[in-house]
């Protein structure tokens, strides 16, 4: 999903900004909401060591966190980061809620907490973005990965093929040498005493 679509979909889901400049009635809870731009919203991440990160043998196993740091994430100073909304969304204050009354609860705990809250969609877009970054850079050495065993194994499947090639050219002399031993002892014995190996 593009940035704007996950902005939007975040937006709307938590209802806790607007990126028009028009105002929307807040409901019953008198909240402050201000309009934002996309590039308020985005923080700069440091994606050479998050890449570094991921050419790590290991990459699979480096937890987000690592990821989080190596981008140079930090919580906000209020110590509203999206973890802290996914927890605060998952107590059971909000859980039982519909999605209207969990968005007031939502709001006035942000309000009432002195928190902005660009501040907590700032620090999910950029989490979002480390997280990607990282992704690509895994990508793209997984598919070099792919491609040099794909090689090897044409490599060994054609090694393979030559060594079948061998076997079947020294199993018809084979065949063929025993055809002319027989040829030569029927005429000492009726009886066939040479081996002919079998086609195939």
């Amino acid at each position: 999903m593009n940035l704007l679509g996950m902005l939007r979909k975040l937006g709307d889901r938590l209802g806790i900004l607007e990126l028009s400049p028009e105002s929307k009635p807040s409901g019953p809870v008198k909240i402050q909401t201000r309009a934002v731009t996309l590039n308020e919203l985005i923080m700069t991440i440091q994606v050479t060591e998050v890449r570094s990160l991921a050419d790590l043998p290991s990459e699979m196993s480096i937890s987000f966190g690592d990821v989080f740091k190596a981008a140079g994430i930090q919580p906000p100073a209020s110590g509203w980061s999206v973890d802290h909304l996914m927890e605060f969304l998952d107590t059971e204050q909000i859980r039982g809620l519909d999605r209207a009354a969990a968005q007031r609860a939502i709001l006035s705990k942000l309000q009432s907490d002195g928190v902005d809250a660009a501040d907590v969609v700032k620090d999910a877009i950029s989490r979002d973005h480390a997280l990607d970054a990282f992704a690509d850079s895994v990508l793209q050495k997984r598919k070099r990965w792919v491609a040099d065993k794909k090689r090897e194994i044409q490599g060994i499947e054609k090694q393979v093929a030559e060594e079948e090639k061998k076997w079947n050219d020294w199993r018809q002399k084979k065949r063929e040498r025993e055809q002319n031993m027989a040829r030569a002892v029927a005429y000492l014995i009726d009886k066939p005493v040479i081996s002919i190996d079998e086609e195939g």
